[in-house]
């Protein structure tokens, strides 16, 4: 059993013992309210009194660690949570990292997933000569502010992600030349209008892009590797 389905099964057997113990409650009250002969003969008998009152405290305690469990699991699930996204998400950047775009690529297992798929590979040409000049926190910076303009430029086009150091990827469905097209031009004019305001940090870019209606691969590495290959050439 995974971690999540025990999760989930743990959680619905906390509600249904805190069901039952309600609805026991409700019962006992019920009963002692309809029945006024067992009301007097309860306050009257000091034993069955503290029988009672022992029963009382019993079913509260376990209502307050019920409540406790229901509050363990609530961290449980933030930590988790915060584990998944160090694990595919870019510390650096927040966008998904090579382990979140391997679950994006591992989608792709058949040529026919694959067949008009594009891949967009772009990386800072200028990234270098910014971390020599002014330093690596300037690069770091550099490299966040392109990360949320490439985020938010391919976000209606497909998943974005940094497929390690200088390199971001995009992947899109569906994809034509005029839509990468598009989504070149709507990138290149998010540059042009960020550069305006930083002159003395701009951020320039070198890409490739491959569509794989032309590239037939049979495996997304293999379309990967073919935009790299045509973005280092």
């Amino acid at each position: 059993m995974t971690e999540k389905k025990f999760v989930k099964v743990f959680r619905i057997a906390k509600i249904i013992q805190l069901c039952v113990l309600l609805v026991l409650e409700v019962l006992f009250f019920i009963i002692l309210f309809c029945n006024p002969t067992l009301s007097k003969e309860l306050y009257s008998n000091s034993t069955l009194m503290f029988l009672c009152a022992c029963t009382w405290i019993l079913m509260l305690c376990i209502l307050i660690f019920m409540l406790y469990d229901f509050f363990q699991l609530r961290l449980f699930a933030e930590e988790s949570h915060a584990l998944n996204r160090a694990a595919f998400l870019d510390n650096l950047t927040g966008i998904p990292n090579r382990h979140g775009l391997d679950v994006v690529f591992q989608t792709y297992d058949s040529p026919e997933s694959l067949a008009n798929v594009g891949c967009f590979m772009v990386t800072i040409s200028n990234l270098k000569e910014i971390n020599e000049t002014l330093g690596h926190q300037a690069g770091d910076t550099l490299i966040q502010h392109f990360c949320s303009i490439f985020e938010e430029a391919g976000d209606s086009f497909g998943v974005v992600g940094r497929n390690g150091g200088n390199e971001y990827v995009l992947v899109i469905n569906d994809c034509s030349d005029s839509r990468m097209e598009q989504f070149i031009k709507v990138l290149e004019g998010q540059l042009e209008e960020y550069n305006k305001d930083y002159i003395k940090a701009p951020i320039s870019i070198q890409y490739a892009y491959v569509l794989n209606a032309e590239e037939h691969a049979d495996a997304f590495t293999q379309l990967l590797t073919a935009t790299y290959n045509k973005l280092h050439a």
